[in-house]
């Protein structure tokens, strides 16, 4: 039963990937839809809004303790998806979340400055500035989560058996290799 964990910086064509990757494999696609569901069963809703708005413009600051059993419920979530079914989770945290589970392919998707800020201005039809604004703020909010919910870098090598660097890579080229490492010995 595959299990990949994706986390990707924003423009890097990550999303792309892996919504690829999951049709391919024929793996339940999770992303955003988890914040939603964790939220709900966490009994603390304004946690979704706060985890959606990677940008902070809406200024939802939910309480430490309404954060916690968000965490806590996320990863029960996640726990018990990814031993029910076979799955291609996006971000929260999933590469630490699963960090010990059997076979899981822990993937993640860089590029370069300027390569992710050409493709926020194409997609959004923003300005240069905007774009490296949107950045800015996406990376310090990933990396926030990620050390505040589980203490790590979201940077660190060693969280990922995959590391694409999108700077001389296509999505079709990545999607390969992503479905051949994760039907090598991951499998």
């Amino acid at each position: 039963m595959p299990v990949i964990t994706l986390s990707r910086e924003l423009g890097s064509s990550g999303d792309d990937i892996a919504v690829e990757v999951a049709r391919r494999l024929k793996l339940q696609f999770v992303g955003r839809d988890l914040i939603n569901r964790a939220a709900r069963q966490a009994g603390a809703p304004e946690m979704a809004l706060a985890e959606i708005d990677e940008l902070g413009l809406l200024g939802v600051k939910p309480s430490p303790a309404a954060q916690h059993v968000y965490c806590d419920t996320a990863s029960e979530i996640i726990h018990e998806l990814a031993t029910r079914e076979d799955l291609l989770l996006v971000g929260r945290g999933g590469q630490v979340v699963l960090a010990g589970h059997p076979g899981a392919l822990h993937v993640r998707v860089i590029a370069p400055i300027a390569r992710r800020s050409a493709l926020i201005e194409e997609r959004c039809h923003v300005t240069p500035e905007v774009a490296a604004a949107r950045i800015e703020a996406s990376d310090r909010a990933r990396a926030g989560y990620l050390l505040r919910h589980h203490g790590v870098h979201w940077d660190d090598p060693t969280l990922y058996d995959l590391v694409l660097n999108m700077v001389h890579l296509d999505v079709e080229t990545a999607v390969k290799i992503v479905c051949c490492a994760a039907m090598g010995p991951f499998a």
